[in-house]
């Protein structure tokens, strides 16, 4: 017999979930507040340009991570990839700069340029990056072949220390012990206030994934990404109901049985909330969580911040630009009533992507971290038309402030959006708005977080809120994981074809 499985949200975890499951034999329903697939992993169209909302590196993009195979299985393996040579250039306030290359060996070069003294740090950084990128993470490790088992058990012991180590040295420990005067203000300009609790470990991951050419950008974005997976899971016979606002998760017996919404009741064998997770046990479980492990890491873990987020449609190819820069201001720009200060910039351009803007023409996008989700909140609630007024004082603040770095850039623009944390709540209920779950720290990075209830059977949760460090690497796996965890429940052997 068909066993029914029940999720809440077709963001890429909750797609990732049902697709496997789909493919394993089980009847599967995604119920979706939104009308389109992804949930944070979003991007939108204004006045003919695209802006992405999410991806700027997946891991596993190219065939040289194991991790590949999860997108190709879930149907988003076969999109065109852009792979970086150069990452990301700090402008430095002398006129120089500071290129990231994914090539070791040429930033190496780069940081032994700025800071001849640090060489030690320039080895170092190359030597991890290179064992990273001889190693691999094998999330689809029954895909390996016995020679590539046998490869990646011999790059292990090098690659070990950046899982172990180094994921609990914050990166702030090595900046601050930099000889080089300029190099330090060239990586604080990088990474600003992320630098104090930022694993070296994780920047030694993302980099060697990029050097193996994995870590890249699918041409039409994240939105591109979602369908792909999301029509890959409809041709598996899948079903998914948009508009769907879940109400309540129907508990009986000490079991998780069925959905509550607008359309009715839906009932089910077993639910998976891949939803925003706080709301999840406090609405859709009504607080029966409270007091258990879950509950305590929402209350113990450091959320990521919301986002004031600028989309900017520019008049002109800029192909002669670093397609992401980020830079120091002269004078700290303040917004939010004076809440947020601000005294950097990244501006990234999305000029490797033509399929987001009209021929000749570039879109380009500022993400502005903020905590001050409550403030745009009652904004838009006691006042629409001074909520307005004030995310077009902010575009227009961030446009002349980036201009002042890049000459001309305001005469350029021809079409502004601007998305404020009360966008991201309204379109994917998530807790403040956050733009992922949980921060990557020195402390948490890679923590577990458990999936399930004590009291409630046949309910699981995955996705960004039990996988601190976030992501979308972890919605794939955690969508693989969870088909296994129910095919071994029921019997039945995986399938993940």
């Amino acid at each position: 017999m068909s066993r029914k499985v029940l999720v809440i949200g077709a963001g890429i975890a909750g797609l990732s979930s049902a697709s496997y499951l789909q493919r394993n034999g089980f009847e599967t329903e995604i119920y979706e507040l939104h009308d389109k697939p992804g949930g944070l992993c979003a991007a939108w169209k204004r006045g003919g340009y695209t802006f992405d909302g999410c991806i700027h590196w997946l891991m596993g993009s190219g065939k040289s991570s194991n991790m590949h195979h999860i997108w190709k299985e879930l149907g988003a393996g076969d999109l065109d990839y852009v792979e970086w040579d150069k990452y990301m250039v700090a402008r430095l306030p002398d006129g120089d700069s500071f290129t990231i290359y994914t090539d070791p060996d040429r930033l190496e070069a780069e940081i032994l340029r700025l800071g001849p003294e640090d060489g030690d740090f320039a080895r170092l950084l190359s030597s991890k990056i290179r064992a990273v990128a001889r190693a691999d993470m094998p999330p689809a490790y029954d895909k390996l072949r016995f020679r590539e088992i046998m490869a990646l058990l011999a790059a292990l012991p090098a690659a070990l220390p950046v899982l172990t180590k180094w994921t609990k040295v914050p990166l702030q420990g090595l900046v601050d012990d930099l000889k080089s005067a300029k190099l330090r203000a060239a990586f604080n300009t990088l990474f600003g206030e992320s630098l104090r609790d930022f694993p070296a470990g994780g920047l030694f991951m993302m980099l060697g994934f990029m050097a193996k050419k994995s870590a890249g950008y699918p041409i039409g974005g994240s939105l591109a990404f979602a369908r792909a997976i999301e029509a890959k899971y409809l041709s598996l016979g899948g079903k998914i109901r948009y508009g769907a606002k879940v109400d309540r998760i129907v508990v009986e017996g000490g079991k998780a049985v069925g959905l509550e919404g607008a359309w009715g009741e839906s009932r089910g064998d077993y639910v998976i909330s891949a939803a925003d997770g706080r709301d999840t046990l406090d609405r859709l479980l009504g607080g029966a969580a409270e007091g258990g492990e879950l509950d305590a890491a929402f209350k113990s873990l450091r959320r990521c911040p919301s986002l004031l987020y600028i989309g900017l449609g520019l008049n002109r190819d800029c192909s002669d630009l670093p397609h992401m820069q980020v830079f120091e201001l002269a004078k700290p720009l303040v917004l939010e009533g004076g809440a947020l200060v601000l005294k950097r910039l990244s501006l990234r351009l999305f000029n490797f992507d033509p399929s987001l803007a009209p021929a000749g023409k570039t879109a380009a996008t500022v993400m502005l971290e903020t905590e001050n989700d409550g403030y745009w909140t009652a904004l838009a609630a006691r006042d629409p038309a001074a909520y307005a007024a004030e995310k077009k004082a902010a575009a227009d603040a961030v446009i002349a402030a980036i201009d002042a770095r890049v000459p001309g850039l305001a005469s350029w623009v021809e079409a502004v959006d601007v998305a404020t944390p009360t966008t991201f709540i309204r379109y994917t209920n998530n807790w403040h708005g956050s733009y992922e779950g949980w921060l990557p720290t020195s402390s948490t990075f890679m923590k577990k977080v458990p999936r399930t209830i004590p009291g409630i059977g046949n309910f699981f949760m995955v996705g960004q809120w039990v996988n601190p460090g976030g992501g979308l690497p972890p919605a794939g796996m955690d969508g693989r994981n969870i088909a296994k965890r129910l095919c071994r429940a029921e019997g039945r052997r995986f399938r993940p074809d």
